[in-house]
């Protein structure tokens, strides 16, 4: 498919033992140690920050990183849509990397990659790419939850009920205080109905 990368080589020039680039070489294993780490620590950062625990899930790859040594690739899957998670997916990331820091001080924090990937179920409502002047306008973003809201706003002919008629004017009962036992602190008895 992509022949033209080869420069004159033929498919039966590449040796037939080729298997890839060198990114994940047999040497680079992943410790329970290291999986429970990431685990808790996307768990602590959704719960820390009110995300339910099933919008975004993750996965550890290992890897090593040609000229930098072994490194972690962490992919994010979003599970669950929400316009305001992907405008902060960089203070996502960030709260992913305090949190490993706290788990591994000493650990180089480029030791961490990061990819984004959306579940095809998330409910994502951006299915089109915009047209060409929205990258050029310089208005702000408008999260889709949020513009839904304001077209059905401005669209929507509400009925406004007229006010009640006016109740007569009912006089204030002063309720007795007087009371034979004590276990209710001098409040008077809450009347409950059952209309079933």
């Amino acid at each position: 498919m992509f022949d033209f990368l080869s420069r004159g080589k033929h498919k039966s020039d590449k040796s037939s033992t080729d298997d890839g680039p060198p990114t994940l070489p047999q040497t680079v294993q992943l410790s329970p140690t290291q999986i429970d780490m990431v685990r808790m620590t996307l768990l602590d950062v959704l719960r820390l920050h009110g995300i339910p625990g099933t919008w975004v899930a993750a996965e550890v790859i290992p890897m090593h990183v040609p000229g930098q040594g072994e490194a972690l690739l962490l992919q994010l899957e979003v599970k669950h849509w929400h316009d305001a998670l992907v405008l902060h997916a960089p203070a996502f990331q960030e709260a992913m990397l305090d949190g490993l820091h706290r788990f591994d001080p000493h650990a180089d924090q480029t030791r961490y990659l990061f990819t984004w990937k959306f579940s095809p179920d998330c409910g994502c409502p951006h299915t089109q790419m915009p047209k060409g002047d929205f990258w050029r306008t310089g208005e702000p973003v408008v999260p889709a939850v949020a513009a839904a809201t304001a077209v059905a706003a401005a669209t929507a002919v509400v009925a406004v009920p007229p006010p009640p008629p006016a109740a007569p004017a009912k006089a204030h009962v002063d309720l007795p205080m007087e009371d034979d036992d004590d276990d209710d602190n001098g409040f008077p008895a809450t009347l409950i109905r059952d209309d079933h």
